[in-house]
């Protein structure tokens, strides 16, 4: 966003705050400010009057025109029928491939939702299905099984310590710089090898086929990067310096953030840090950084997400956590989250409330109801240090502060 934009909007503000009633600035504000701003941008004429309600009605209704005009239909949130029988289908599906010994469910990286070669979420399109013979390796550490391409190894499978993670990778983060992921030549050709299909990923397969997987694509959009948001937005400002995308800024934008950037990431861990690419993308799909702490009064959650894959996953995560809490002994009690003892629609309802909230995961939030609410700030620690620290479960937690 433009300084200009930014002054615009400040003016905007500044217009609204010095005219018409309260109840209109409450109400109407947003549309305001959105005129104000296209006004300065496009150097329309602004005159002063008192609009009527129809009046701000239909200026609303052109700003939320404009605002969708490229939003495609499959990027708008699924609804709570859609979600039920998209996870009905799922469910299904997997129960009849559980059975299959040479099926995708059983590679390793079908659980962190990496493999190359898994389904549509809900559907029976697979990723890559050009290529029907698929060679498997067996984990040194683990001995489960994956696709050799989902593996992604480079020599001796032994050497990359199979899915263990050995590899400091807190400290890899902090040290390097920007200019020191990658060369620009390499990230030349990394980009050339995933256009190509050289390179199988399933970040550029979605980008070629829109529509494909929209629960994994926003799975994918959420987990794209390891930084902060000023390092990550340095890395992509790189990015757009290097590589030549057609297409609006804004589609060159999309371009970088959703498949370059988190595919760059991914092979500078694979040869900086020692990993396969099932580990590194393990990684990227998996890293949150806990180191800032906030104020007890602020709701903490080890991860968000959109996906109908994530909502199953919350709800196991928090049974799982409140099994464990049942095992052991607290100083002070503890109130589970209220959506455990929910029947499944009100969960998924629950749910949606929740990917739809805007505003902070605080106490009057939809995310109250998926919390582990805590009396003793030392219970806390302990549940946050195992939960998620440790087992990296998607848990929102809080304590109570007396």
């Amino acid at each position: 966003m433009s300084l200009d934009y930014l002054l615009a909007l400040m003016v905007g503000l500044s217009h609204i705050l010095h005219s018409g009633s309260s109840r209109t600035l409450l109400t109407n504000c947003g549309i305001f400010i959105c005129s104000a701003a296209e006004n300065e941008v496009l150097n329309h004429e602004v005159t002063t009057e008192v609009l009527t309600l129809n009046q701000c009605r239909t200026l609303r209704l052109h700003h939320a025109t404009q605002m969708l005009r490229n939003v495609k239909a499959e990027d708008f949130p699924r609804t709570a029928e859609e979600i039920l029988q998209i996870e009905k289908n799922e469910s299904r599906l997997q129960e009849a491939e559980a059975k299959k010994t040479d099926s995708s469910i059983h590679c390793l990286a079908w659980k962190t939702k990496s493999c190359l070669f898994q389904r549509a979420t809900g559907t029976t399109k697979v990723f890559h299905d050009h290529i029907r013979s698929h060679q498997w390796v067996q984990c040194t550490s683990c001995k489960n099984w994956l696709h050799f391409q989902c593996a992604g190894v480079e020599g001796d499978w032994t050497s990359k310590d199979g899915c263990n993670l050995n590899s400091d990778v807190n400290n890899i983060l902090e040290s390097v710089k920007v200019e020191d992921i990658l060369t620009d030549e390499v990230i030349k050709d990394l980009e050339k090898k995933l256009q190509s299909g050289n390179i199988l990923s399933n970040r550029m397969y979605l980008w070629k086929h829109r529509g494909f997987d929209p629960p994994l694509h926003r799975y994918y959009c959420d987990h794209h990067a390891l930084f902060n948001d000023t390092k990550t937005e340095d890395i992509i400002q790189r990015l757009e310096r290097i590589i030549a995308v057609p297409g609006t800024a804004a589609e060159k934008q999309m371009f970088l953030s959703e498949v370059i950037l988190p595919e760059v990431l991914i092979y500078w861990l694979q040869t900086n840090a020692n990993m396969c690419r099932y580990m590194a993308e393990s990684v990227l799909l998996k890293y949150t950084s806990f180191e800032d702490k906030k104020s007890v009064a602020e709701i903490r959650t080890g991860d968000d997400t959109e996906s109908t894959d994530e909502e199953n996953l919350l709800i196991r995560n928090g049974r799982t956590a409140a099994e464990w809490c049942s095992k052991r002994n607290w100083d002070g009690k503890i109130q589970f989250p209220t959506v455990l003892s929910m029947e499944r629609e009100e969960q998924i309802e629950s749910k949606c409330k929740l990917e739809s909230w805007i505003g902070e995961y605080d106490e009057c939030s939809p995310a109250e109801l998926f919390t582990f609410v805590f009396e003793k700030k030392e219970d806390y620690e302990v549940f946050w240090t195992e939960m998620v620290d440790k087992m990296k479960y998607r848990i929102f937690a809080r304590f109570e502060e007396k």
